[in-house]
């Protein structure tokens, strides 16, 4: 089979009829507001303005932010909802946040995407100096939501329940892609039908237990700088996330859009 010039694509390039299976957005949170409780003396607050719009407002040492930005929410199940929003104050960064309103705790993942020297190194250069091989950055923080976190707080927790799975999630009519969950720190996706056909590749990832059978997934992918997070229903055999990344191969205008899919599980 021959190759086909860029195969790799853009982000921007597939957000294009990606979202066609994305879940309803929720609107059972307008109007209502909550303060996260993080480890250490920072807080944030989030106020749900309306159904696209919110305001969030971060501090810590002292040092206060603020911000109104446009976002998305849905409910996967019940009291269990994902929140997704874009913050920019001078870098930009995303903030996707599992709103568990049974335990009332939150997993909040912040991914930020590497400046333009950091693209420019190469794979090879990572590896001789033990640097990550994917240039895109997630990191997260559990917390406690309207009440100040204590050592008996639970919190959403590491699983290896995926490892060994080979799943298809079905995310329009034209994007169907393959999982195998390999170990602790990676797995393997397939594209086999859409505008990343043939192509596949092992990137690192991140396994949280929200619920049973429900799970959150992040990925980190070094060829194209991006950050996937999504939540994986195995009752309903859906998935409702985000991906997140450069609108272009380089740094710039970034892309950020909702997915979903329809999930089946090929073997174990």
């Amino acid at each position: 089979m021959s190759m086909k010039e860029n195969d790799f694509i853009s982000v921007g390039e597939l957000s294009v009829g990606f979202s066609e299976n994305m879940m309803e957005p929720t609107d059972k949170l307008v109007g209502k507001d909550f303060t996260l409780y993080y480890e250490g003396n920072k807080i944030s607050e989030i106020l749900f303005v309306d159904i696209e719009t919110l305001k969030w407002t971060v501090e810590d040492e002292n040092i206060k932010e603020r911000f109104i930005c446009a976002y998305t929410a849905v409910k996967p199940r019940k009291d269990i909802y994902f929140i997704d929003f874009i913050v920019s104050y001078g870098d930009t960064k995303s903030i996707s946040i599992v709103f568990d309103l049974q335990q009332n705790i939150a997993t909040v993942v912040t991914s930020t995407l590497p400046v333009k020297e950091d693209t420019s190194i190469p794979m090879l250069q990572r590896a001789e100096q033990g640097m990550p091989l994917a240039s895109v950055h997630a990191s997260f923080e559990h917390v406690s939501i309207d009440n100040p976190i204590m050592d008996v707080t639970p919190q959403h927790e590491k699983t290896k329940e995926l490892i060994g799975k080979r799943v298809q999630f079905v995310y329009s009519r034209k994007d169907v892609y393959e999982h195998t969950y390999l170990n602790e720190n990676y797995y393997t996706w397939h594209c086999t039908a859409g505008n990343e056909a043939g192509l596949c590749d092992s990137d690192r990832c991140f396994y949280y237990k929200l619920d049973n059978n429900l799970y959150l997934f992040v990925w980190l992918e070094k060829v194209i700088p991006t950050t996937g997070i999504v939540i994986e229903d195995f009752d309903t055999m859906r998935s409702y996330g985000k991906i997140y990344g450069y609108d272009g191969y380089t740094t710039g205008r970034v892309s950020n859009f909702p997915v979903g899919s329809y999930a089946k599980i090929l073997n174990e």
